[in-house]
């Protein structure tokens, strides 16, 4: 589990850093700092004594990044017609105030959830089992 948090941690990272790189605005910045947290607390979960505090706090740390990110999801067909529309850019797209942060937010939500289902298994398994 520790592993997988590293990697969901590092995924939003470079999501943030590609965005930043790209775009030039500091809005899609968000999800490395979220994913910075989380890798942070999945590199300490490597730790077998205090594995479940990190991953617990990790978890705490995509809730969170969840609740700011998933009311994003349902712009998602939007942005979909905006890519397939030859004459608009993303940055261009009239279908939405701020674009960019919805397609960020977008992603960092389809990152986060495979996560948190995961956890959940994970930790009721992990319940199941003593």
């Amino acid at each position: 589990m520790a592993r997988y948090t590293l990697i969901t941690g590092l995924l939003l990272v470079l999501l943030g850093l590609y965005g930043y790189f790209s775009y030039n605005t500091i809005t899609v910045l968000i999800p490395a700092f979220i994913g910075t947290l989380i890798a942070f607390f999945g590199f300490m979960a490597f730790n077998e004594k205090r594995k479940r505090l990190f991953i617990h706090i990790a978890i705490v740390v995509v809730v969170v990044g969840l609740s700011a990110s998933a009311k994003s999801l349902p712009s998602i067909p939007g942005l979909i017609d905006c890519f397939n529309n030859p004459a608009l850019d993303i940055v261009s797209c009239p279908k939405f105030q701020r674009p960019l942060a919805e397609l960020f937010k977008s992603i960092m939500s389809l990152v986060l959830i495979p996560y948190m289902l995961v956890s959940i298994t994970f930790f009721i398994k992990s319940r199941l089992s003593r």
